[in-house]
């Protein structure tokens, strides 16, 4: 389910930005907060550290361990704050830099679709920082649920930035 998802989720994101300016993508609706442009990078570097992870435990053909899923729910309470790992970069993006992101770091995704199944990567685990050990498949729900609390966010700042 998650895997088809996400392809809907990120086609939400790149319609969001359409008819930004390169300034509405780089103004910060406070100090402390992201730019639109931040929050993008962070889309791409996030799909970009979640899906190695997965092709690198993916790849550990000898070592079977199947994990139980772990409890995403934290990414659908907007009231919680996360803390993201790794801050993007503030310097200034333009439009075609960002769908150059976001497109870079679905090719992991689509690489991770083409050489599993399900039940591959429903019977081998990866480490995430945050949540442990997981079943690999369940990085589709992380990544979907992951860009959808920030689809949500990109469309508070563009409302907030005017």
């Amino acid at each position: 389910m998650w895997e088809t998802r996400i392809v809907e989720i990120r086609e939400r994101v790149k319609e969001s930005l359409e008819d930004l300016s390169f300034e509405k993508l780089n103004e910060k609706p406070s100090p402390g907060e992201w730019s639109i442009a931040q929050i993008v990078l962070h889309l791409a570097g996030a799909e970009t550290r979640f899906l190695t992870l997965a092709i690198e435990s993916a790849k550990l053909k000898s070592v079977t361990t199947r994990s139980t899923p772990v409890d995403l729910s934290v990414f659908d309470d907007e009231s919680t704050k996360l803390k993201a790992p790794i801050e993007p970069s503030s310097d200034p993006m333009n439009m075609v830099d960002l769908m150059n992101a976001l497109d870079k770091s679905r090719t992991l995704t689509l690489h991770l679709l083409d050489q599993y199944t399900k039940e591959d990567l429903n019977d081998r685990s990866m480490h995430h920082h945050r949540f442990g050990e997981m079943p690999i498949w369940q990085v589709f729900e992380l990544l979907g649920k992951h860009e959808q609390r920030h689809l949500l966010q990109i469309e508070d700042v563009k409302k907030r930035i005017g």
